[in-house]
């Protein structure tokens, strides 16, 4: 792994994983109320870009839980409905992918245009009871990339063992063929000046598995770990610009709760 390169990139997809997981890591229990934290964690991911290096950084953690507003790993929410066991919220967030061809090693994709991350918003739910926790959302682009849509569910179950809670999940992603197209696909002029083959990504579903690790130190700190596999869609894995079959990620959280 390197250390410091394509820090802006990897930033991105650091945030993500934390605005995946820390949902469930607040809200943990059936009837958990979350809480506003602060902290840094440690992230890294490979990209699916072919000529991307693993990178590690470090990320600044910050969640804000307000009566109707929360602010969860870059995304902002506004509760429509609340009460022990369910949420539905509008949500407003940043599609966590982007591609800079100066970021790459691999020479043809320098040939090809970027592609910046896009605004989303849309709607999200969450349910927890005594057989896990469930949460999904569904957004749409609202920055003019193609106005794709994307998608995310999601089960996991909180396991306690002595001080540390295990929270092992799965779940799927899903994103609409405008918006694949604008992070994966190659137009003619792309492939003429590149000499990689033209190409039009369809829609795609991307199933992921994950295992969390909470552990409270204190009253008010905790520290949490965070593995992820995901498997690329056939759209995503088909593209010129795209190598491997799947991503990895891990997330290292120091928080300070109140």
């Amino acid at each position: 792994m390197q250390i410091g390169s394509r820090k802006t990139a990897v930033a991105g997809i650091a945030l993500a994983s934390l605005m995946v997981s820390g949902s469930v890591l607040a809200q943990a229990a059936p009837g958990a109320k979350p809480r506003s934290s602060v902290g840094l964690a440690v992230a890294a991911q490979k990209s699916p870009y072919a000529g991307y290096d693993t990178d590690v950084l470090p990320v600044p953690v910050i969640n804000y839980e307000g009566k109707k507003f929360h602010f969860r790993g870059g995304s902002i929410g506004y509760t429509l409905f609340n009460t022990e066991s369910t949420e539905v919220s509008l949500l407003a967030s940043p599609y966590m992918m982007r591609f800079k061809r100066n970021d790459t090693d691999d020479v043809q994709l320098r040939q090809l245009s970027n592609r910046s991350m896009s605004a989303m918003a849309g709607v999200a739910v969450r349910h927890s009871a005594p057989w896990g926790v469930l949460q999904g959302n569904v957004q749409a682009d609202i920055s003019g990339h193609g106005g794709g849509l994307a998608a995310d569910a999601k089960y996991a179950y909180p396991i306690p063992t002595g001080r540390v809670m295990l929270i092992p999940g799965v779940g799927a992603n899903y994103a609409s063929s405008s918006l694949n197209d604008y992070y994966f696909g190659i137009s003619a002029e792309e492939a003429q000046r590149s000499g990689l083959a033209a190409y039009r990504a369809g829609s795609g579903v991307a199933p992921y598995m994950d295992l969390t690790a909470v552990m409270p130190l204190g009253p008010h700190w905790t520290a949490t770990a965070s593995l992820r596999r995901t498997l690329l869609s056939n759209a995503v894995k088909d593209s010129p610009m795209t190598v491997g079959d799947h991503m990895d990620s891990a997330v290292l959280a120091l928080t300070y709760g109140f």
